[in-house]
């Protein structure tokens, strides 16, 4: 059986449309060319393991949904965590933090 890139280009493409990246975008965070992604996402050419975990971190999904589909909520929803906190200044980074804290202590 012939693996199906069509499926996991489709499923790359949806997720980048879905983040609001250009294609552009997505390859520089990747560190792979722009058509190099277009023949993924088309389902042209395979990906190494490294293309592959490039795509997933940049995209905040993990690579067996990538690969089989399967979506993990909770890493989304950590890797979503620290993509807020690389926004945030370092020196502010602490106080964000104690904020965390406090609100996961009255969630809970």
């Amino acid at each position: 059986m012939d693996y199906p890139y069509k499926e996991t280009g489709n499923r790359i493409l949806n997720t980048r449309l879905s983040r609001g990246f250009t294609r552009e975008k997505l390859a520089e965070k990747a560190d792979i060319s722009v058509q190099f992604l277009a023949d993924i996402e088309k389902g042209k050419k395979s990906m190494t393991i490294t293309t592959l975990r490039n795509i997933s971190s940049a995209l905040l999904v993990t690579t067996d949904y990538i690969v089989n589909g399967k979506e993990d909520t909770s890493l989304e929803i950590e890797n979503e965590i620290l993509e807020i906190f690389r926004i945030i200044p370092p020196d502010k980074r602490s106080n964000a933090l104690e904020l965390l804290k406090i609100f996961a202590k009255a969630v809970c």
